[in-house]
């Protein structure tokens, strides 16, 4: 990256823990129109670990049944969990065992949990991400991670656009993203990375720069 050159930076305030909320009740389908807009627009990917979580209480008689079907499938499937806490039955929290593996993806998991569901604890009560890369091995353009919370999907996302910000292929590759993405990227979470005053760092946008951006975002 030329260190004398801007470049846009798009990443959410600490305030949203979760990331963008993808409005799709098929999770799966949210979740593939996700990954094909950033495979479609950077070079590559590389993923980390599938990480899978479940909560469940143990004074519940059905829920407890659920779960212990759960452990044995996710076991099999999984491997043997990573992380595993019992409530004593004197605390307000959930029981909750958390499993990773580095075989599966979190479309696997989706689709086995789509199969079994019958079998298994609903799916507000699991949690399950899975951290993506995006870019070649020298430059990481996008680093994301899908997460699946209370049956729900969401995006936690940073990104830096690849072009420098005096390109025109840079607004149409955000014109781009806005457009495929199943959420709306917000026009008030980009930066521009670059010089000032004798320092390289995140700086708000200029007024005409982010009519220029804004402007692209239809």
């Amino acid at each position: 990256m030329n260190t004398n050159s801007s470049f846009f930076v798009y990443a959410l305030p600490k305030s949203n823990s979760l990331g963008h909320y993808v409005k799709d009740k098929d999770i799966a389908h949210g979740l593939k129109k996700v990954v094909d807009a950033f495979e479609k627009n950077f070079e590559g990917y590389q993923s980390g670990n599938i990480q899978l979580e479940i909560f469940y209480k143990k004074d519940n008689e059905q829920e407890l049944v659920l779960a212990q079907q759960t452990i044995s499938k996710m076991n099999i499937f999984l491997g043997l969990p990573v992380h595993t806490w019992e409530n004593s039955g004197y605390e307000y929290l959930k029981s909750a065992i958390r499993w990773e593996s580095s075989s599966k993806s979190i479309f696997d998991v989706l689709d086995y949990l789509a199969v079994h569901k019958k079998e298994l604890l609903p799916l507000f009560h699991f949690t399950v991400l899975q951290f993506y890369h995006y870019g070649t091995k020298i430059t990481e353009n996008a680093q994301i991670t899908y997460i699946v919370d209370s049956g729900k999907l969401f995006i936690d996302l940073y990104m830096i656009l690849p072009y420098s910000s005096n390109e025109e292929r840079m607004y149409q590759l955000i014109a781009s993203l806005y457009k495929e993405l199943p959420f709306k990227l917000n026009p008030k979470n980009f930066r521009r990375l670059g010089p000032k005053n004798n320092r390289r760092a995140l700086w708000k946008l200029d007024d005409e720069t982010q009519q220029l951006l804004e402007s692209y975002l239809i």
